[in-house]
């Protein structure tokens, strides 16, 4: 029997980098990478800066084919991948290019309570965000909120103060063997 294969869509500012830090198993794919082209005067800054840097980046003809594939080949080394729950996102998963070469692949939604947005607007600006992202955040939550309640995967809702390594244990994933010199 084939084990199950995790892809976790978790809103941004959950804890999907420290994840991946602490665990060997699990990878933080964020689809920037993938959908943007970044302009020669930023691609140098840390992927939090260039966030939100509307005016120096181009779309990339290849999203989210190219994003896609990187998941597909991340899940089938048995990792657990993480990817920002935002609307395209969902959309590239929801494709049949995913569903046909993501056999076994449980999707997880991972979300926080409607009334919870200020505590990741606060989160945003701890790790560097600027004002562009924290503003659009802010524009599209309303409608995650109903994308995350409407959705037919399985979902998770993240409480107040609480991470996404401590959400994913609590529904019971397995997060694998932690990174050493990594605490709890």
């Amino acid at each position: 029997m084939k084990k199950d294969k995790f892809l976790i869509l978790a809103y941004m500012g959950t804890g999907k980098t420290e994840l991946e830090r602490r665990y060997n198993n699990v990878i933080d794919l964020d689809f920037q990478d993938y959908k943007y082209v970044y302009d020669e005067s930023i691609r140098h800054l840390p992927l939090e800066q260039r966030k939100g840097q509307t005016s120096l980046r181009t779309e990339n003809s290849r999203y989210p084919n190219n994003f896609i594939n990187e998941v597909i080949s991340e899940l089938e080394k048995d990792r657990i991948v993480l990817v920002p729950f935002i609307d395209h996102v969902v959309g590239a998963i929801d494709s049949d290019t995913f569903k046909r070469n993501a056999e076994q692949t449980r999707v997880i939604l991972v979300f926080p309570g409607s009334d919870n947005l200020e505590e990741y607007v606060e989160r945003f600006k701890r790790r560097g965000n600027g004002e562009e992202f924290i503003q659009r955040r802010g524009k599209e939550f309303p409608d995650l909120v109903k994308l995350f309640e409407e959705s037919d995967y399985e979902k998770i809702l993240i409480k107040p103060k609480q991470f996404l390594s401590q959400a994913l244990i609590e529904y019971g994933i397995n997060l694998g063997e932690k990174e050493k010199g990594h605490g709890n």
